[in-house]
């Protein structure tokens, strides 16, 4: 069930090509099949971080079983993913992640 959103101040052209890519990315990164990433875009946001409206992105990730251990690794995948495709500096990357438990997560009709 990973859920990765990106919002962005960035206008992307090609937003299919963003979506797959990211979509892609997070399968990866957390060893889980694709077929349960979403992934949601937010790009031309109106924003600021450091009193500059300069690319930036905050994102968050949320998924089951998501691991400490796991978020600066997946924290440098999400930069450097982000930088290659919206030209966005590293600095100006805020990520959340998120880990939550099982039954506060539904699909399909249930919980997880």
């Amino acid at each position: 069930m990973p859920v990765f959103q990106v919002n962005t101040n960035v206008c992307l052209e090609d937003k299919a090509d963003f979506l797959s890519q990211a979509s892609s990315l997070v399968a990866s990164a957390l060893g889980k099949p694709e077929s349960y990433v979403m992934v949601q875009l937010n790009d031309n946001q109106s924003m600021s971080f450091a009193g500059t409206s300069e690319p930036l992105a905050f994102c968050t990730l949320k998924s089951l079983g998501l691991s400490t251990t796991q978020t600066a690794d997946i924290s440098q995948q999400i930069c450097s993913f982000l930088n290659a495709q919206c030209g966005i500096d590293t600095a100006r990357i805020y990520i959340e992640f998120a880990a939550p438990e099982r039954a506060m997560f539904g699909w399909d009709g249930r919980t997880f």
